[in-house]
């Protein structure tokens, strides 16, 4: 029998993973828990003020005037269902959804990352009160929840170590593209220009200033290499100006696609970042990659011959395996190669939506 399901979450990228659960589970509705009138979120924000913008954005969901109204939306728009569900899962933990409620219908969450008492690497130093509030408020969630899905291993054991729950309650099951599927396409990478391609909208945390002093040394190598930076940042690093590196701004749709379709390596120099979807969005596109030993990018790519893990801001790292793969035709193919098997096998959404349910079935049964 088919697990009965209400999916609710308020990201735009928990499309993909909903939609491969609706294939598999009798999804009986989707509510967006985030339908809120204006007033509140006004108060709510003004009264989680803080700064930076990060801290201030995390400070405002997880507020308790906007965690009881999302509660009280999400529960209205089940209510006409409540009868006919074996459980809700949340993309997402932002708040616990049953919370002095008489409803026990098991729930669960897809995460990236969970509150920890200290500041991870990448993140702005805030007020340890408020941080600590949002930590307590989650772990009391996590503790009523079924269970715990996280996108990484890297997050799995962020979340244990930051949160005292069983180790069974927690589970990873990866994550998937969220921009760019070329898994379908014709994966041959042949006549590919020596193109490295750099996307995202957080220039500082993804290491852009690495890829300009990587770019002079690689062009020592390999001069007819390019570097090419896509996206807008948000965090305020002044772009440099330098004539190794292109800066593109934001493209979207056919023309993202087809610097991917282009790329011989894709570079992620990232201080900080927990589950790469733009690295798995390369392997689609069979491009290999080279990327920052930190975060989910470690298991992604560790012992999978799809690219190379370098020290964090280790230019010199960077740069040779950039020029490793730019001049050699047999590296690129085998890496481009294995990475797209690899997303095919097992960093896709209609995988993730199985093991998830998987687990959903064992527990609610």
């Amino acid at each position: 029998m088919s697990i009965r399901l209400c999916l609710t979450g308020n990201e735009p990228r928990q499309k993909h993973l909903f939609g491969a659960i609706e294939q598999i589970a009798d999804v009986k509705a989707q509510v967006p828990f985030d339908e809120i009138d204006p007033l509140t979120k006004f108060v709510a924000a003004g009264l989680s003020f803080s700064w930076p913008r990060s801290e201030w954005w995390e400070n405002y969901h997880m507020h308790p005037l906007l965690q009881r109204r999302r509660r009280k939306v999400l529960l209205a728009g089940m209510e006409p269902y409540l009868h006919d569900l074996d459980a809700l899962l949340m993309y997402g933990s932002w708040f616990h959804p049953f919370l002095k409620s008489a409803v026990a219908i098991p729930f669960f969450h897809y995460i990236d990352q969970s509150y920890s008492l200290e500041n991870l690497p990448g993140e702005p130093k805030g007020r340890f009160a408020r941080r600590s509030k949002a930590h307590a408020l989650q772990s009391e969630t996590y503790t009523a929840s079924a269970g715990v899905f996280t996108f990484s291993q890297w997050a799995r054991q962020q979340t244990l170590a930051s949160h005292d729950l069983p180790e069974d309650k927690v589970t990873a099951v990866g994550w998937g593209p969220c921009g760019i599927d070329l898994s379908n396409e014709d994966p041959s990478g042949e006549g590919r220009a020596p193109l490295v391609l750099h996307v995202s909208n957080d220039f500082h945390r993804k290491g852009v200033d690495y890829i300009i002093e990587t770019a002079d040394r690689v062009h020592r190598a390999v001069p007819t290499a390019r570097f090419l930076v896509v996206g807008k940042d948000a965090s305020g690093f002044p772009v440099p100006t330098n004539s190794r590196v292109e800066f593109t701004g934001p493209l979207y749709g056919k023309a993202l696609a087809d610097v991917f379709r282009q790329a011989s390596v894709f570079f992620l120099p990232h201080r900080f970042d927990r589950s790469p979807h733009v690295l798995v969005e390369a392997m689609s596109a069979s491009v290999p990659v080279v990327a920052s030993k930190q975060g989910g990018a470690i298991e992604l790519i560790s012992g999978q011959d799809i690219g190379f893990l370098c020290e964090p801001g280790s230019i010199d790292q960077y740069a040779e395996s950039i020029i490793s793969i730019l001049q050699s035709q047999e590296l690129r193919a085998r890496m481009g190669k294995n990475g797209r098997a690899l997303m095919r096998s097992k960093y896709n959404w209609p995988a993730i939506a199985r093991r998830i349910m998987d687990i959903v079935s064992s527990r609610v049964r």
